[in-house]
């Protein structure tokens, strides 16, 4: 009876606590924002001035009683939605921008929701200009400004304007054109006639985007209002500019089961009469029993739907996935290169198609598609993005039936990179990078050809309004799973790192106010306000023989990042390391109260061996974790109980370990009861 009572006291005291602390650390968003409206700058600039415009009902005869006849290149038009208002700091923000770049005329900036309680929440961090994100959906939303003479000069562009988003060419000053902007969308139609006018839609110049774009939230919406304004990501079909000739190059080694169902799945889903295509297989080694299979069933394809001819190039050597997809590139006929994994399945007619329509496009470079886990609807990639830790697949493992962040899994989508798994490209844009980097010889080598066509001026671009199956796990194993694949793994990012100084750390699709991880949330880089580098560094306790819990696969583990926190809060530099090893990501119990736990880090020595890495011996170290509030993960469990603050943070003091390779776990602490719970993850960290 006794036990029962001090157990139900323990159970509601950590129920509590756990209330108390979601309730601090919860919608830190709103917080934030105020404090960076409180803090922003009083600064004036009194010789610039604004004319603020409603989108809903302006047209050009609104424009014009505001306008000198060729227009002033000190007055800025700002263009917003009437469900809402500008921050209060917004004013002056846009002129900044104005008066700091004045090679740029038109802006935009992000804005998020507030309710009739003044709390501001759901957050739109928009990409940096993202043309083909634009075209198929009005990301640019409630907000965006424009130089006035650059709006007078601009005007010629009404019609071409008109038809770009689809509608049918009207003279801009008759009352049928006021119809017209009022069912379209006159905002729309104005911003897409100011990117006409900039360029916006043809390659860039070096890394300068034609369009800008203010990072930080200066309108908030109405919660009744669209963010898109109805014009939302959408499926539509792309027609292609002309026909095309596609080389679909396929690496592959002892899969000739995966080769087969790739290239029928191809068969079975292309028959377009402007598409023709060829495929060819590269081999770097198969034993004599699939290299006969091979041959076999090449023979056995009929060439229809498009299909001409099937090439076999086999030589054995070592793995090289650049070498092999290079090698099959000189061997292409096709004016588009499709590089494409054996283990890839092609489910709905139509997308190579589409992957075509955006390639033959002058401003795009590399092309990718949305990929599927088999028979599930689990995102395994919909672009890449580069995160603080690195090049990551956004929403991987998450449901796609689910629409995330603002349609980041919907439509077309500007992205730093796409997946090697499906990547099409045009010969002569992947000639002018010099194909695929040799010196990557396993991973992100798919990464560094992206980040190069990037960086010549192009766009690349993920389709993800088409998906594909992609059998990941019969390719290759995971790269932390031992020391040795973890040293092969840092020696290629530093090779990426160095080829593409200027991507380090950055992402102009990406917002750094969103969380950087595999996920996509409006968490601030502040989380709940305390900054990673202002982490007090947690004591390292050592368990000579071990740690006495229960090994139980039921804790399960996330580790994003578990590195030097110089890597993780600056650059790569010689000198000047900032002290110690940060480790971040989360961890819950499954059908338990999580409630109830505490967590620890722990950490084991191995050695690397040619069968993976083996444990040395029985000693463990431990230290804490700060609780960090993570409402994905909860979006991501919702038959789960109380995994709301299952994020953690750590870090510890360079000297704190001895040197060498240490395995990560976990360990969960019922505070309620004797329970202890520990797990281990792949995830291996190098103390130096």
């Amino acid at each position: 009876m006794l036990k029962e009572v001090a157990k139900g006291i323990l159970v509601k005291r950590q129920r509590t606590s756990y209330k108390n602390q979601l309730k601090k650390k919860s919608n830190p968003y709103d917080k934030w924002q105020h404090d960076q409206e409180k803090a922003a700058g009083k600064d004036a600039y009194e010789d610039v001035d604004i004319t603020i415009l409603d989108t809903e009902i302006v047209h050009y005869a609104d424009i014009w009683k505001h306008s000198t006849e060729n227009g002033n290149a000190n007055k800025i038009l700002i263009f917003l939605s009437p469900k809402g208002y500008l921050t209060k700091n917004a004013e002056n923000e846009i002129k900044r921008f104005f008066l700091q770049n004045q090679d740029i005329n038109v802006v935009y900036a992000d804005e998020d929701q507030a309710d009739d309680k003044g709390n501001y929440l759901k957050p739109f961090f928009k990409p940096d200009w993202s043309p083909d994100s634009y075209l198929n959906a009005f990301y640019i939303g409630s907000i965006f400004a424009c130089r006035e003479r650059t709006f007078c000069e601009a005007s010629s562009e009404y019609d071409n304007a008109v038809k770009m988003l689809g509608g049918s060419a009207v003279q801009k000053n008759s009352p049928e054109a006021v119809g017209f902007e009022a069912s379209l969308l006159s905002a729309d139609v104005l911003f897409c006639m100011l990117a006409i006018h900039e360029h916006a839609f043809a390659r860039r110049t070096g890394m300068r985007f034609p369009i800008g774009h203010i990072e930080k939230v200066l309108f908030h919406r109405d919660p009744e209002q669209d963010v898109f304004y109805s014009r939302a990501y959408h499926n539509s079909k792309h027609m292609l500019l002309r026909p095309a000739f596609v080389s679909i190059i396929i690496p592959s080694k002892d899969h000739s089961d995966l080769v087969e169902q790739c290239i029928d799945s191809i068969m079975k889903t292309t028959n377009d009469n402007g598409l023709k295509f060829e495929i060819i297989i590269v081999d770097n080694g198969s034993n004599a029993y699939h290299r006969v299979r091979y041959g076999s069933y090449i023979n056995s394809v009929s060439h229809i739907n498009g299909l001409t001819n099937i090439k076999y190039l086999y030589h054995a050597e070592e793995f090289n996935f650049s070498h092999m997809c290079n090698k099959g590139a000189r061997e292409a006929r096709g004016e588009y290169l499709l590089f494409l994994n054996d283990d890839v399945e092609a489910i709905k007619e139509g997308w190579l198609r589409e992957l075509v329509a955006q390639a033959q496009l002058k401003h795009v470079g590399a092309v990718g598609c949305k990929l599927l886990y088999p028979d599930s609807d689990l995102i395994q990639h919909c672009g890449i993005t580069n995160v603080k830790r690195g090049p990551v697949h956004k929403l991987q493992r998450m449901h796609d039936k689910r629409v995330h962040y603002h349609g980041f899994n919907r439509g077309v989508h500007n992205m730093l990179g796409v997946t090697g798994a499906c990547l099409m490209v045009s010969r002569s844009k992947y000639i002018e990078v010099g194909g695929f980097p040799e010196e990557l010889a396993v991973a992100f080598n798919d990464v560094d050809i992206c980040y190069s066509i990037f960086e010549k001026g192009y766009y690349n671009v993920c389709c993800n309004h088409i998906a594909l199956f992609h059998h990941e796990s019969l390719s290759r194993g995971i790269d932390t799973l031992d020391a040795k694949k973890l040293e092969r793994l840092k020696g290629e990012y530093e090779i990426l790192s160095r080829n593409h100084k200027t991507l380090y750390n950055y992402d102009p699709y990406y917002s750094q106010n969103l969380i950087q991880d595999e996920t996509i949330s409006a968490i601030m880089t502040k989380e709940d306000y305390t900054m990673d580098e202002d982490l007090p560094y947690e004591k390292v306790t050592v368990h000579e023989n071990g740690y006495r819990a229960k090994q139980d696969a039921v804790l399960r583990i996330g580790v994003e990042y578990a590195e030097t926190m110089e890597r993780w809060l600056y650059d790569i530099k010689d000198g000047n390391i900032e002290d110690g090893y940060f480790f971040k990501g989360y961890c819950f119990v499954i059908g338990s109260d999580n409630a109830f736990f505490e967590r620890k880090i722990v950490l084991r020595q191995v050695e690397k061996g040619e069968s993976g890495a083996q444990v040395v011996n029985s000693k463990v170290y431990s230290f804490g974790v700060y609780t960090c509030y993570r409402p994905d993960i909860r979006a991501r469990l919702s038959d789960q109980i109380n995994v709301d603050l299952t994020g953690y943070k750590a870090r510890i003091k360079r000297d704190a370990i001895p040197s060498g390779y240490y395995q990560i776990g976990m360990i969960a602490i019922d505070k309620t009861s004797k329970l202890r719970l520990i797990n281990w993850v792949p995830n291996i960290i190098n103390i130096k």
